[in-house]
């Protein structure tokens, strides 16, 4: 079969579809990714043909969010700021869609790409299955919807997840009003529709996102598609002598951005963690590094694989994204998540509602003057010995899921049951 998978956002957003995309090619299937200028050679680089969208977005998000008026605290605000980009690319996306559509049978979409096929594809209806990581569908469950506000059951969360599915409509479909690269409103009622009956599966773990009916939808939490480093792949050689040269470190990685509020919050972090009597591994990119006064007990890291990283240090200080979030459960090191958007503040809430993690710290907070003091109690807690001993636990379960393999299954179900049957 003739499959496009439909990435839209970050590299975190296309390394998850990269490594499923291997799987069903693995399967004998003909696949293609999408993928905005600055995320070509990754697709390239999994041995897979890219389908480019003509921007470089990532740039574009730096220079017009992060640099301009940043993001907006609630979740509603921060998609009502997505939806603007999505119409920014909207024009690019119709091209790209318009072109690749003549060459597959089926689509892969993920929440960003949600409503491309029903808004760009014209003609009769192709099968497409949506692909999530966290389910961005109403549900009264805290941990089976974004939207959720609360834990456990609550119909505070079904309210507020009527609210966001308005604001992520808008976000995923772009030209609210037509006109919008060619978008008429009976595009929008067909792409509504589309993601109304499409099949859905959850690419996570069931350990974070517990399997329910969610909107009228039995959806699968298959496991997270992690990506393994190849074998004889090694950590930088400073990385590996800072590791040998002590006890494991905190590892504090909130991004790549240079902009105040990661380097604020990776700031308080370093702090908490030395007040610990801990030394402390840092991702390089916030513009900490370039600051005087750290000594040999704090060590700079660029890019260096999860999968090798994470089992050797203490505990993992992380903005909680999905594909992080999964690292750090498959590696079983408790966990402090300081959100900054969108489902980052959701990862944090379900890591310490199942006892990997300490309390989320929010990044406005780790950022204030009194953010290392809330930093250093949390670590506290992470490195405790409870949840050292449970984020072993839900380590041996992760490590049992395989979650290429379980969202090419899912993938093969829906795409050859047809357009619009629902299970």
């Amino acid at each position: 079969m003739r499959i496009a998978l439909l990435a839209a956002g970050s590299r975190g957003d296309h390394q998850p579809l990269v490594a499923v995309g291997r799987g069903l090619a693995a399967r004998g299937h003909d696949v293609g990714v999408t993928a905005t200028s600055d995320y070509v050679d990754l697709v390239r680089a999994g041995g897979l043909r890219p389908e480019e969208v003509r921007m470089d977005l990532m740039r574009r998000y730096r220079e017009e969010v992060l640099t301009g008026p940043g993001m907006p605290e609630d979740l509603h605000g921060q998609l009502g700021m997505i939806g603007e980009m999505a119409r920014v690319l909207a024009p690019e996306v119709s091209r790209t869609m318009r072109d690749l559509a003549p060459r597959y049978d089926g689509f892969v979409t993920t929440a960003l790409s949600a409503t491309w096929p029903g808004l760009f594809v014209p003609g009769p209806s192709r099968p497409q299955v949506l692909m999530m990581f966290v389910p961005a569908l109403p549900s009264v469950h805290g941990d089976s919807s974004l939207f959720s506000v609360a834990r456990g059951r609550s119909l505070r969360n079904l309210a507020a997840g009527a609210r966001g599915m308005w604001s992520a409509l808008g976000a995923v479909a772009p030209g609210v009003e037509p006109g919008t690269a060619g978008v008429t409103r009976r595009d929008r009622r067909r792409a509504a529709l589309q993601l109304a009956t499409a099949p859905a599966f959850v690419a996570n773990t069931p350990q974070l996102v517990t399997p329910r009916r969610v909107a009228g939808r039995r959806v699968r939490s298959v496991g997270y598609p992690f990506t393994d480093s190849p074998p004889g792949t090694a950590l930088p050689a400073e990385v590996e002598a800072f590791l040998s040269a002590g006890p494991p470190p905190v590892f504090a990685g909130l991004g790549s951005h240079t902009v105040p509020a990661v380097r604020d919050a990776l700031r308080s972090t370093v702090d908490a963690a030395l007040g610990l009597g801990r030394r402390v591994l840092v991702m390089r990119g916030s513009g900490l590094e370039d600051e005087r006064g750290y000594d040999g007990r704090v060590a700079f890291v660029g890019e260096a694989p999860h999968d090798l990283l994470f089992p050797r240090v203490a505990a993992v200080v992380h903005h909680g994204g999905a594909g992080t979030t999964a690292e750090a459960l498959r590696s079983g090191r408790p966990q402090v998540a300081v959100p900054f958007t969108m489902d980052q503040p959701w990862f944090g809430r379900r890591l310490h509602e199942i006892g990997v993690a300490a309390a989320p710290v929010p990044a406005d907070a780790a950022g204030s003057p009194t953010g290392a003091a809330a930093l250093r109690a949390a670590l506290a807690v992470a490195l405790g010995p409870g949840v050292r001993a449970r984020a072993q636990q839900v380590s041996v379960a992760v490590r049992g899921e395989d979650g290429v393999a379980g969202a090419v299954a899912e993938i093969e179900t829906a795409l050859l049951r047809g357009p619009h049957e629902r299970p």
